[in-house]
């Protein structure tokens, strides 16, 4: 395992939910709950599995918080990424079935890890959110805005959770020799959110501020703000990873050129910038 893997790992497990506690019922499953207390950059070399080097984000983050629950000294893997088959057509998949070694309670853990950037002039409606949270909450949508999180958290309450209950399921578990209804529902709802430059003091309601991991701006304003800063531009399975130095950096007049060009493909790229005083901003270049 690379140092670079190292530092994705360290990065991921100080990822934080979403929201604390519940969402119109939804509770997380933070993953601080995982007591990974002992675990050194000497064990992880020697324990983490091989992760092919392009690997996807969303695939990633399941290599690491598989290796989380393996690695905990509180909770252990039943078993994860269950298929679920029904008349040979795959309705859908459970992440995770998890045990906690004291009380021997057995939760279901469904895993979203993503990045959203709050667009106040979006709006969406929810069908398990209320006025004042969807009001907030439709507006956090993907850097591509491909991808929205009411969609999402409407998903996970129609679709997701309920898997758990079906006869499918029932037939496909039925070698844990587990009672179903004693089973306890969690998401691991990780995010990083990049809000507008003039709203860092806005209070945002509904969501863990601890998740704001910078800001976005559009290509023209980006056009207008040259500095004398180094950037350098990750790959999306680098997002995952705090801001720190790449083996290549590009002026300002580069970095243009590369971010138009990405955003003519369909795809706003993460950029960090390093200030003279060696600190670093993360932030999105958005059409």
């Amino acid at each position: 395992m690379a140092q670079d893997d190292i530092h994705k790992f360290r990065a991921f497990i100080k990822t934080v939910s979403l929201w604390n506690r519940s969402l119109a019922g939804v509770r997380q499953f933070p993953l601080n709950e995982l007591n990974l207390s002992h675990l050194k950059d000497d064990d992880i070399l020697s324990g983490f599995p091989e992760i092919p080097e392009n690997t996807v984000l969303g695939k990633r983050a399941e290599y690491y918080y598989e290796y989380c629950i393996q690695q905990s000294l509180n909770y252990e893997l039943i078993a994860s990424n269950i298929q679920i088959n029904e008349a040979k057509i795959t309705k859908g998949e459970l992440d995770y079935i998890i045990r906690e070694t004291v009380t021997g309670k057995i939760l279901h853990v469904e895993l979203v890890y993503k990045f959203y950037c709050y667009n106040p002039e979006v709006s969406e409606k929810s069908s398990h959110l209320n006025e004042d949270q969807t009001t907030e909450l439709s507006k956090y949508v993907g850097p591509n805005k491909r991808d929205n999180f009411v969609f999402k958290f409407d998903r996970l309450v129609n679709h997701q959770l309920p898997l758990l209950y079906t006869t499918a399921t029932l037939d496909t578990i039925s070698s844990l020799h587990i009672d179903i209804q004693a089973i306890e529902q969690r998401v691991c709802f990780l995010a990083h959110i990049y809000i507008p430059r003039e709203m860092w003091q806005h209070d945002f309601k509904y969501i863990n501020k601890r998740c704001i991991a910078g800001y976005y701006l559009n290509y023209e304003a980006f056009a207008k703000a040259t500095t004398n800063n180094r950037y350098y531009l990750p790959e999306k399975h680098q997002w995952i990873g705090n801001c720190h130095a790449l083996q290549t950096s590009y002026n300002y007049e580069d970095t243009l050129q590369i971010v138009k060009k990405s955003i003519a493909r369909g795809f706003a790229p993460m950029v960090w910038m390093q200030l003279e005083s060696g600190d670093f901003e993360s932030f999105f270049i958005i059409a």
